[in-house]
């Protein structure tokens, strides 16, 4: 199933035989083969390591489902028999400022949704048109980059109002596990295909959920009580798709429809 705890900046999951614990751009790996023993309190666990300088890890869930998954993911990677020879060591790795920064950019032209391809080539396209096309007065230059994004201003609203009850549910009790990557599903001509993942939940059944969105770190987050609730998590639009992102980019796309048309309407006086 792949669950994933998060408390603030930390995360842990289990992948590769190994417990993960991310805080900021810091990883520490624990071997299955170092686990002495997980044991279950009032709304936390407590991992216990062989090796004397590490200090015990204690993982806190308010949901008691999650935590007994969990610990059970943990003891699945601890060795069946007696383990010989030299346990390997926890390992702590940092991250660069911004590590795969090329993969994301390729990751993104790769994956993301038309709307949002459009609106970064609005920006790398469209802002130096805009700054550059000779238009005079200036103001109107202007005026048709703000008008032109009111309309995307307006639909970002309601987009965000449309999904807002889920992402508020989805926060607040939600379940965070790994997926495998998605299918590509329903593409045609005229559309990219969606993305579809395949989720176990925690009363053990396969869930399905098609979206729009490609996961950026290969997890989703479902409402337990409503499986049918997922919400993926995305890269940079991360936070602004909703709103400042069809704003800002849109606006420049729509502001030159405006500009390109006054220029074009006095290019006959010009050449009278």
């Amino acid at each position: 199933m792949g669950v994933v705890i998060k408390n603030g900046r930390t995360r842990l999951r289990v992948a590769g035989g190994e417990l993960l614990q991310e805080r900021g751009r810091t990883t520490t790996a624990v071997p299955g083969a170092q686990i002495r023993s997980v044991e279950a309190g009032d709304g936390d666990l407590t991992v216990l390591l062989f090796d004397p300088g590490e200090p015990p890890m204690t993982i806190h869930h308010r949901n008691p489902q999650v935590l007994a998954a969990f610990a059970g993911e943990i003891r699945a990677i601890r060795p069946v028999h007696p383990y010989e020879g030299t346990r390997p060591p926890v390992r702590r790795e940092t991250a660069g400022l911004w590590p795969g920064g090329a993969a994301r950019v390729r990751d993104f032209v790769a994956s993301a949704h038309p709307l949002l391809k459009a609106a970064a080539a609005y920006v790398v396209v469209g802002v130096p048109v805009v700054a550059l096309i000779p238009v005079e007065p200036r103001g109107e230059a202007v005026s048709a980059w703000l008008a032109g994004g009111a309309g995307f201003a307006l639909f970002a609203l309601w987009a965000k109002l449309v999904g807002l009850r889920t992402r508020w549910i989805v926060r607040f009790r939600g379940v965070t596990v790994q997926v495998a990557p998605p299918d590509r599903v329903g593409g045609t001509a005229d559309r990219e295909a969606d993305y579809r993942y395949r989720f176990r939940a925690l009363d053990g059944r396969l869930y399905e959920h098609t979206s729009l969105w490609a996961s950026h770190n290969g997890e989703i987050r479902y409402d337990p009580q409503d499986p049918s609730r997922v919400v993926v998590p995305t890269r940079i639009l991360w936070l602004f798709a909703d709103v400042a992102i069809l704003v800002g980019c849109g606006a420049p796309g729509s502001g030159l429809i405006g500009i390109w048309l006054d220029w074009a309407a006095r290019v006959p006086d010009a050449l009278l």
